[in-house]
């Protein structure tokens, strides 16, 4: 009998957290395809952060040095008043994270950290990569599962991991319908070039988030400083749209964001129309199963994050190397589920819990009383200490 090890599996997505899948069961010697509903692999133009915990994923997989060369490593990063610029509280990041956790956290272009990944799986395996390919159905045989695409295409695969976010065709499959709901925040993302801005825009906190109520807005640099990634978050109950990149206006961003700070305005001001985007954030109830016999689930499909804590794609990267390392070792896929939903499940469910009460802290106190005591970061929630490529599995 052939363990898992000798068999074939798919990825649906392409993503981050499916080429970290990719990439962790490559290196293993494991028969791999990924499969993307996009013409080609690209990534959206926005910032992403890898805390410690993702960062010491990524060095399991041998990625150490590459990166390092994409992500910027910021000494500080702070809550600040939205008004003034005050800084409420500040957090020690940089060498302090690597001291601490073994690990830096680093933030950088979400494009460079994907091209990352997929030039390590390419090296050896471009052939394995599918564009193109949007699933429309699967069906588990008795040993197999049958992929069929929109383009006619079928293919047959021993285990399938859905990793295709939080509209996964995956998921609706073997979960059912139950349909992302609005989780009470629009979000405006923007890339400024910062050859375009004054000594007055920058400061000694590379990376912030000006909090004020029901707003917020946060900034960093990334590229080595050549472009300010920004998220302004606005709470409302309204909101039809569902898209991660909705061109938007700067005026309208400016009018919402009116009484902040100079530097924020700047910022904004700054940007180029053709890199501003609006999003609604939708989340799903917690499941407590993400799998079938032979099909599973990890990132945006599993557990779809409030982003106030930068863990969506860090929780991603924990997913793909974990499920990486069982597979290597799972002696079938009852074994593989078993053992990824035990140790996976109950994470996801503590860190987006988290994230949730992030959110209603940041928007909903008086900057003026918010305080240290307020901030449950991840650092106090013990969040960075986890370690994918060497926890108990």
């Amino acid at each position: 009998m052939l363990t898992l090890k000798e068999k074939r599996i798919a990825i649906i997505g392409a993503g981050i957290g499916g080429m970290t899948a990719a990439v962790a069961l490559a290196n293993k010697g494991i028969d791999v395809s990924v499969f993307e509903q996009a013409p080609e692999l690209s990534e959206v133009g926005a910032g992403i952060t890898i805390t410690p915990n993702a960062t010491k994923g990524l060095i399991h997989l041998g990625l150490d040095e590459e990166i390092k060369k994409v992500g910027m490593a910021h000494t500080q990063q702070g809550v600040r008043h939205f008004k003034t610029g005050d800084m409420i509280v500040p957090l020690e990041r940089g060498e302090k994270m690597l001291e601490k956790y073994g690990a830096y956290q680093l933030q950088a272009h979400r494009a460079d950290v994907h091209n990352v990944l997929i030039d390590k799986f390419a090296f050896n395996h471009a052939d394995s990569i599918y564009v193109d390919h949007q699933l429309t159905d699967l069906k588990e045989k008795a040993d197999t599962v049958e992929l069929i695409f929109s383009n006619g295409q079928i293919y047959e695969f021993d285990f399938v991991i859905g990793a295709d976010g939080n509209r996964s065709v995956v998921r609706k499959i073997i979960i059912g319908d139950d349909d992302p709901k609005f989780a009470g925040y629009v979000a405006w993302r923007g890339l400024v070039p910062t050859k375009d801005l004054s000594e007055n825009d920058f400061d000694e906190c590379g990376s912030s988030a000006f909090i004020a109520p029901g707003r917020v807005f946060a900034r960093y640099l990334v590229r080595h400083g050549e472009l300010y990634n920004y998220v302004a978050f606005l709470a409302t109950e309204q909101w039809a749209e569902e898209g991660w990149s909705i061109p938007s206006e700067v005026d309208i961003v400016l009018d919402i964001f009116s009484d902040y700070n100079q530097q924020v305005k700047n910022i904004i001001s700054a940007t180029p129309p053709e890199e501003l985007f609006k999003w609604g954030i939708f989340t799903r109830e917690p499941v407590f199963k993400w799998s079938t016999d032979k099909i599973t689930l990890l990132g945006d499909a599993a557990h779809p994050i409030e982003p106030f804590m930068g863990q969506g794609a860090s929780l991603a990267i924990e997913d793909g190397v974990v499920l990486g390392r069982i597979i290597e070792s799972a002696s079938g896929s009852q074994e593989i589920i078993s053992r990824y939903e035990s140790s996976r499940i109950e994470r996801a469910h503590f860190v987006t819990e988290h994230s949730k009460k992030a959110g209603q802290r940041f928007t909903g106190n008086d900057p003026d009383k918010y305080s240290k005591k307020d901030h449950k970061n991840e650092e106090e929630l013990g969040l960075f200490h986890y370690d994918p490529g060497s926890v108990i599995v």
